[in-house]
């Protein structure tokens, strides 16, 4: 196993490090070109150009230098360091801007949004490759991990797309790019100032002899403070990011089984959503042989409302086709064409009272639950507090989970617009559960 560097070779990678840390017109000129790669790179969605952009990597040389300057106690390097780390940057963002205002016509290209909401993942690849990176150095300084290194944690792409944000007033794109760039940067300083403390590096360079592992605990505190910070906004990101694609999920599959209901050789094409405050509307488009009727929409909405619990408003393009072969011919549309008429509007007539609504989302929902029947239900109005009472009987071989009641809730409110507190009251079945669920297949 390869030993750790001695005092020489930490001093001959100080200096290295303290050259690479220094504001120069090297520096400065690799900042420009970088950028310039980046920038123009994002905005022609090359990801070749990108990643080529990634290797030139100037602004890695100052956060390595913060890092050895936190482990070596080197104050000096530390303020070279984050003067040349914060004049690239602000450099980096200004040329950023101005590049793309250049263009006649700038588009947030894929590699552009890509940048936009980082992870915590991308906080666990910036930890590794730092600590990666800086072990090489520690080892081998002229191994070729560093340029890996430098791909993995990209630093120049996200701040130009903070310049690209800036350029087109778009604050979420800003925001977003320049959060993954401090996640990547302060993972990096915290893995590398383990790396070289563990190297040695605390025991020379200006440290008291006397320094021990509190005062180590206390050159850490702030890196680690710093990373935990920037943890919770990531995880939170990452927490609507499932989220939002388990509600794809839940829509996309349930609008195939609806639709395989509907018409069993049809296709959907793509399904979007928009979550508003109380309900979901869904966008979806299908290939089908069936005209799509209302009541066949209304289907869909009802199975979606059971699973997501809320309200869902459901339009569908629909693009009609003619199956056919040798031995048969399936040609909806022709049946459909003659029937259209001008300015004809096909409009789904809902219940207007209150009983009539309360009656109808029940029913609705309760049909799509196996050995599930509602016998009856009674509801109140409490004008004070705007709030509509509603007890309902139902039939039930066994318990009925709590997500039914809050889903009947949820789409009452949306169709009432008003408060309303559901309690469902079950009633056991004379029938067992399977005999019940058998019935349907059963019948003619």
């Amino acid at each position: 196993m390869a030993a750790w560097p001695n005092q020489e070779e930490r001093t001959a990678i100080f200096n290295n490090v303290f050259t690479d840390a220094s504001m120069s017109r090297y520096y400065l000129i690799m900042v420009v070109l970088s950028c310039t790669v980046a920038t123009y790179g994002l905005l022609s969605n090359s990801t070749a150009v990108v990643i080529g952009a990634m290797l030139i990597a100037p602004l890695m040389g100052p956060i390595l230098g913060c890092a050895l300057a936190v482990a070596a106690n080197s104050r000096s390097l530390l303020l070279l360091a984050l003067k040349a780390e914060a004049l690239g940057g602000v450099a980096a963002v200004l040329l950023a801007m101005v590049l793309t205002l250049l263009l006649p016509r700038a588009e947030l290209t894929g590699e552009v949004m890509a940048r936009t909401t980082p992870t915590i993942l991308d906080l666990v690849i910036a930890l590794a490759s730092g600590a990666a990176g800086t072990y090489a150095i520690c080892m081998k300084p002229q191994s070729a991990t560093l340029p890996g290194v430098a791909i993995a944690t990209a630093l120049m792409p996200p701040l130009c797309t903070v310049g690209i944000g800036l350029a087109q007033q778009n604050m979420s794109v800003a925001g977003g790019a320049f959060l993954l760039f401090l996640a990547n940067m302060v993972a990096i300083v915290v893995a590398a100032v383990l790396v070289f403390e563990l190297a040695g590096f605390a025991n020379g360079h200006g440290r008291e002899k006397e320094a021990g592992a509190q005062s180590a605990v206390r050159r850490l505190f702030y890196p680690v403070l710093l990373l935990v910070l920037i943890s919770v906004p990531l995880a939170f990101i990452m927490y609507k990011t499932y989220a939002k694609a388990h509600t794809e999920q839940i829509i996309q599959t349930s609008l195939e089984e609806s639709l395989d209901m509907i018409a069993p050789q049809s296709t959907l094409l793509s399904a979007t959503f928009n979550e508003a405050d109380r309900r979901y509307d869904v966008e979806a488009a299908f290939r089908t042989t069936k005209v799509i009727s209302p009541e066949n929409i209304r289907q869909m909405e009802n199975l979606l409302e059971l699973r997501l619990g809320k309200a869902v408003k459901v339009s569908a393009d629909v693009v009609l086709v003619q199956k056919v072969n040798d031995e048969k011919n399936i040609d909806s549309f022709q049946a459909l064409l003659p029937k259209i008429k001008e300015k004809e509007i096909v409009e789904v007539v809902r219940s207007g009272t209150p009983e009539e609504i309360i009656e109808q989302a029940l029913r609705e929902k309760l049909s799509l639950l196996p050995a599930v029947e509602l016998e009856d239900y009674r509801f109140s109005y409490q004008r004070g507090s705007s709030t509509y009472q509603i007890e309902a009987f139902v039939v039930s071989a066994k318990p009925l989970e709590e997500s039914v009641r809050k889903s009947l809730q949820a789409v009452l409110e949306e169709r009432l617009k008003r408060r309303v507190e559901v309690q469902l009251r079950i009633k056991a079945s004379s029938k067992s559960a399977a005999e019940l669920e058998k019935a349907p297949q059963q019948a003619p």
